[in-house]
């Protein structure tokens, strides 16, 4: 490869780089979400094991692999957890914008007779969008995502190059790789599947081999899955029920993304490219090509389907990066430079602008779609441009006031419950309350530990102990509140809600304790539909301690009804006239386990 040709690459590459991290450490952050996986992290090194409550096996995080990582650096390092999630995310979005611009110009040097100089391009494009900056970090997987997409398009490239001048096991390893996919983000089993196939068509004679890389790690997870959790998915995919279609939500998400930044002026210029210089490659070079398109596309489209997202960009910054994979860095001649220089422009004024904010959105109980990281920052009281970093930094949020202190008083008191209320001096102010527990030692319910429920699972769970049941109610953590009905209107992927009565049932609370607005007789209902054979078997598959027996109980559920299980939200329809009898004359049948155990020692 000529000199020239070698040092724009590196140029390139550490351009990409540079930027990259310029981009996401000016406006790191953590997000609600990402707290949630730290819980899990706080868990495992506890020696709880990969679980977000004491007791309860709920795989509450969509990435597998990022839990584990963030707890090996933890074990390692000793470090707190907040600054190893955002250094993990950040260095990985680094890595992802740097080997990916590397294998760009490596792929388009290759692909011509002679090496050409090379330059930037897609990556300019992606870099510039507030939320791939604000996404570099957060808490979440997002740049352990990147570096995935990145490493696979390396893999490509290495496999389409003709084999004196690849790595020799490039298929294995891109087929190992693409084992791995699913385990960092479910949908990118897309990738990894349609990669996986390619490779076993290119030839059929390797596919022993293929499949011996690259099913043994997913393979071992997935049978761990279904045994330890009862699912065959990630329990957040229970939770946001993203088998169904929600088109019309999905295209507003899509305008709220590319709207504001006038992305149609980025992706024409780039389709234009790919066209152009794609007429210049054959082979198993342009089959990679069509075959990174391809997948990109398919996956804006199933984020259409599912209604996207509640947060501004999120879900389509995955198949953009994806989509200008290819022309992350572009060979060099004027007309190159020339649409390279209209996207420097393009980039200068996004970034100036950044994000347009309405903070009408912020208000009310209808949010929708917002900017996440500025809606915290508001939400928390700090001022613009400084955004929690810290589990503490959420506690200025009006709902979360003096919540520390009354969780420690509700552990000092063996309470039941945490619940959420306004103050009795000032009913503009929120205030938590702690209710006892029940007086009797038979019920199984005594088990459970101090619950609190709270729609935000992170800033709960990450600013309190172990020894507290923290659940949310919209079913990321809860398997009961997972199972109930959707509501069509409501807020993508918070578009379920666990009633009131059926958060009090299962707790160790006295419903006749209650007041008196609130609905006892719903709540008594609940606590017995939670004996019903269905019910108490879902609870179960969660809660029983770990066995031989249970283990192989947890795969059968999670092929039968772990899959298809929806609950009422009414309860009496699960109850028999005798029991709903018992329940008018004041009653609680639900407190005993002589038909169905629904609670175990966890404290």
């Amino acid at each position: 490869m000529h000199r020239n040709a070698r040092a724009s690459l590196a140029v390139a590459t550490v351009i990409a780089g540079v930027f990259a991290f310029w981009g996401g450490w000016a406006r790191r952050w953590m997000s609600d979400d990402g707290l949630i996986v730290l819980r899990t992290v706080r868990n495992l090194l506890a020696g709880n094991g990969p679980v977000f409550n004491v007791g309860e096996r709920v795989e509450a995080n969509t990435s597998t692999l990022w839990q584990y990582l963030i707890t090996a650096v933890a074990w390692l390092t000793d470090g707190r957890l907040e600054d190893i999630a955002t250094a993990l995310a950040l260095t990985f979005t680094v890595l992802a914008a740097s080997l990916g611009t590397y294998a760009s110009g490596r792929f388009w040097q290759l692909s011509f007779r002679r090496a050409l100089p090379v330059i930037p391009f897609g990556i300019i494009i992606y870099l510039a969008l507030p939320p791939a900056r604000d996404f570099a970090t957060s808490g979440l997987e997002w740049g352990l995502a990147l570096f995935w997409l990145a490493i696979w398009w390396a893999l490509l490239v290495e496999w389409a190059t003709p084999a004196r001048r690849a790595v020799p096991s490039a298929g294995y390893l891109l087929a190992f790789w693409c084992g791995l996919s699913w385990l960092v983000r479910p949908e990118f089993a897309l990738y990894g599947g349609v990669t996986g196939i390619l490779l076993i068509a290119y030839p059929p004679r390797k596919t022993p081999g293929i499949l011996a890389a690259a099913l043994p790690v997913p393979a071992a997870y997935q049978i761990f899955r279904m045994g330890y959790y009862g699912l065959l998915t990630p329990h957040t995919a229970v939770a946001k029920s993203a088998a169904d279609s929600q088109w019309g939500q999905g295209w507003n998400y899509m305008m709220d993304f590319a709207g504001p930044y006038a992305l149609w002026l980025p992706v024409v210029i780039t389709a234009a490219v790919l066209v152009l210089l794609g007429r210049r490659v054959g082979g198993r070079r342009l089959a990679i090509v069509l075959l990174v398109a391809g997948c990109a596309l398919a996956h804006v489209l199933y984020v259409l389907r599912v209604g996207g997202d509640f947060m501004h960009g999120r879900m389509l910054l995955l198949p953009l990066f994806a989509l200008l994979l290819p022309v992350l860095a572009v060979p060099y001649n004027r007309g190159m430079a020339a649409l390279a220089t209209v996207l420097i422009v393009w980039a200068t004024v996004i970034v100036v602008r950044s994000n347009p904010v309405d903070e009408d959105n912020y208000q009310g109980k209808n949010i929708s779609i917002v900017d996440e990281r500025d809606f915290w920052t508001v939400a928390v009281g700090r001022e613009r441009g400084n955004p929690p970093q810290y589990a503490e930094d959420f506690l200025g949020l009006p709902m979360m006031r003096h919540f520390t202190e009354k969780i420690a008083e509700g552990r000092e008191e063996d309470a039941a419950q945490a619940t959420l209320g306004l103050d009795e001096d000032d009913p503009e102010l929120f205030e938590w309350w702690v209710r006892p527990r029940i007086d009797d030692s038979e019920t199984d319910l005594n088990d459970l530990a101090l619950t609190a429920y709270w729609i935000n699972l992170g800033m709960t769970s990450m600013n309190t102990p172990l020894d507290v049941r923290v659940l949310d109610t919209v079913g990321l953590a809860t398997p009961l509140a997972a199972r109930m009905p959707r509501d069509l209107d409501g807020r993508v992927g918070h578009d379920k809600q666990l009633p009131e009565q059926w958060q009090v049932a299962d707790t160790a609370l006295d419903l006749d304790d209650l007041p008196d607005w609130f609905d006892i007789r719903g709540a008594k209902q609940a606590r017995a539909a939670l004996r019903t054979e269905d019910i108490a078997e879902l609870l179960a598959s969660s809660r029983e301690p770990m066995s031989r027996e249970r283990f192989f109980k947890n795969i059968r559920y999670a092929l039968g009804p772990g899959r298809t299980l929806q609950l009422d939200d009414d309860p009496s329809t699960y109850l028999d006239a005798a029991t709903l009898r018992a329940i008018r004359n004041g009653e609680d049948p639900g407190l005993h386990s002589d038909i169905a155990r629904i609670a175990w020692p966890t404290r």
